[in-house]
């Protein structure tokens, strides 16, 4: 009985180890610290973020969600006053949300690393749309709880 008890222990040992080589988690084993496993998903490539864009962790955090996800934010109102705002030495005229990250051009617009507000509708954003929302709901929400906050963008509606 004792014999059939290790053997079972020893057989079950040996199929758990060899699952755990197989499936690619033992390659974590050579990595050095902080280098990720060649399992993890890379398909989203690294963002490089200019310096003012990484003033504090919540900062990039919203710059990385806005590149990442232009297409949605192009459809959210920012209430922050940029839809008219002296802004140093230049007037600014956003138009939705994704302006306060990225300016027309392409290059990043150094506006929302100074603004709570931008980072605070992106973020809200951001989860709401995780949460299962609609982008259409999103922007419902984000008017609705932030619109008496100041000069909203002229914004287009989500298709």
């Amino acid at each position: 009985m004792k014999s059939k008890f290790i053997f079972s222990a020893i057989a079950i040992a040996a199929f758990l180890i060899i699952a755990y080589f197989m499936s690619g988690d033992a390659q974590t084993l050579n990595k050095t610290p902080g280098e990720k496993p060649a399992s993890w998903d890379n398909s989203k490539p690294k963002i490089e973020l200019p310096e003012f864009a990484q003033k504090t962790g919540r900062v990039a955090e919203a710059y990385i969600y806005a590149v990442q996800n232009q297409d949605k934010l192009m459809y959210l109102a920012c209430y922050c006053g940029c839809a008219g705002m002296q802004h140093s030495d230049k007037l600014l005229s956003h138009k939705s949300l994704k302006e306060c990250y990225i300016k027309p051009n392409g290059e990043y617009e150094p506006h929302a690393s100074e603004c709570k507000l931008c980072n605070d509708i992106t973020l809200e954003a951001r989860d709401l749309l995780m949460k299962g929302y609609s982008l259409k709901e999103v922007r419902e929400k984000i008017d609705n709880e932030y619109s008496g906050r100041g000069v909203g963008t002229n914004t287009s509606l989500p298709p």
